[in-house]
């Protein structure tokens, strides 16, 4: 198998940074962290350094640096028109620091914070238009607290 194509299906599987994109103004769950570790099958296709993931059209879908087959600092998706989708930070395979998820139209969905691969603090989201609808606030350990 062409190792591309390989590691391609290794970052879908992973799952892209990507946000809920349902236009409900309720807050949804933060996205499922990728898992940290590739699976034994694919462990020989990962390599550190830039990805880039593109669907079967050429055009790019997902960016960002591995080192020791884990995600490590920006990385970012876009929706098939091009527009960013989401941008998460990583630190060793962990979403850790600044998250912000768009919609198609490019209006701001959801922005917060990660610490350890749980959301933190004080998160934002907003409706189609991106217009504030509701601040949610989680605790240390990514609990909704308010």
């Amino acid at each position: 198998m062409d190792p591309r194509i390989a590691l391609a299906a290794l970052l879908l599987t992973l799952g892209a940074c990507n946000g809920p994109q349902a236009p409900a103004p309720a807050p949804p769950e933060p996205p499922a962290a990728a898992p940290a570790e590739p699976t034994p099958a694919s462990a020989d296709t990962i390599r550190d350094g830039h990805q880039r993931q593109l669907d079967d059209q050429g055009r790019l879908l997902m960016e960002g640096d591995l080192r020791d087959g884990k995600r490590q600092g920006l990385w970012t998706a876009y929706h098939k028109n091009g527009q960013v989708q989401s941008r998460n930070t990583y630190s060793n395979g962990l979403r850790e620091g600044p998250a912000v998820v768009f919609r198609t139209n490019g209006a701001l969905y959801y922005k917060g914070q990660y610490a350890n691969d749980h959301p933190v603090g004080e998160w934002l989201f907003h409706d189609e238009i991106g217009t504030l609808v509701r601040t949610v606030v989680y605790d240390s350990a990514g609990v909704e607290v308010k």
